[in-house]
């Protein structure tokens, strides 16, 4: 993920830096109710955001899918739940459960 200067530097600005920082965490529903309020408002009034999150959400929903289909031996469970822990990702305990879809 670039650094939120890296994106204000592609012309994004500040808001949109957060909400791209924060986007898995917000599609995970892994933010609390006013921060998710929050990037609801942004990504509804910034039309690259929300293309952005639309595509974002297309890829996980993918992903899930294919995880229903396809189970993943623990050991590489494991190492996915500590590269998204290491990663900041909220999502990463969930990764490391069995049965998480």
């Amino acid at each position: 993920m670039p650094t939120r200067g890296e994106l204000v530097a592609l012309g994004l600005s500040a808001s949109c830096a957060e909400v791209l920082g924060h986007l898995w965490d917000y599609l995970d529903d892994e933010i609390d109710g006013a921060g998710a309020a929050r990037m609801r408002a942004h990504i509804g009034g910034c039309a690259e955001c929300r293309a952005y999150a639309g595509a974002e959400r297309c890829f996980l929903q993918g992903l899930a899918a294919l995880k229903r289909e396809l189970r993943a031996p623990r050991l590489l469970r494991e190492r996915v739940a500590r590269r998204l822990q290491r990663e900041g990702c909220g999502c990463w305990e969930r990764a490391r459960r069995k049965d998480a879809g």
